[in-house]
């Protein structure tokens, strides 16, 4: 397989998911009170994966959106 190369910028934030079920999480360092929105989306997002039951949430509500948009 080809690896490939990401472009972050320093406020960027990112996260890599493995064909093993690993990942990967790329947050800029904060300092000071101010953390801008997609730092903090992709904090949550990353404790989300590390959680079994919101991960089982989350891929439930994404079959079930799945599901609906078939049958519309």
């Amino acid at each position: 397989m080809t690896s490939i190369n990401l472009s972050l910028s320093p406020w960027d934030a990112a996260i890599i998911l493995k064909e093993d079920g690993s990942f990967e999480t790329s947050l800029p360092q904060i300092h000071g009170d101010y953390i801008p929105d997609n730092v903090m989306l992709g904090a949550a997002l990353a404790y989300a994966l590390r959680n079994k039951n919101l991960c089982t949430l989350i891929r439930e509500n994404f079959e079930q959106e799945c599901a609906a948009m078939v049958r519309d």
